[in-house]
């Protein structure tokens, strides 16, 4: 595998092609950890658990990158953020499938614009 410079100024190691930067000067972040959760009490509750095992059955596969149950770790996603609307976290068709890489990266842009939009 090719290997390339750590991107931390100065520093001479050699890392993988996918990295960005050496063991030394990783920045470990923890994933959505300012991100507020307005909705977090509904999760725990029993209709949201029948809702995302509904909407996992009936679609099966990441609406993003297409990949199945079978092959990946599935989550729920609100196409549109519910912010506290309960009756919009509720809502059936505001549900889709996706495996948990998509789920990151489209929550990280929902993140990345309200903090955009608050500023």
């Amino acid at each position: 595998m090719r290997k390339k410079l750590c991107s931390y100024p100065s520093c001479n190691t050699l890392i993988d092609q996918h990295e960005s930067r050496c063991s030394k000067h990783k920045v470990n972040r923890i994933p959505f950890e300012n991100a507020i959760r307005t909705n977090a009490g509904l999760y725990n509750t029993v209709k949201w658990r029948k809702m995302r095992k509904q909407v996992l059955k009936e679609t099966p596969c990441c609406f993003r990158c297409g990949i199945s149950v079978k092959e990946a770790a599935m989550e729920v996603h609100h196409i549109i953020p519910p912010k506290g609307n309960e009756e919009l976290f509720f809502d059936i068709n505001n549900l889709v499938s996706v495996c948990k890489q998509c789920h990151n990266v489209i929550t990280a842009k929902e993140i990345k614009i309200d903090r955009q939009n608050r500023n």
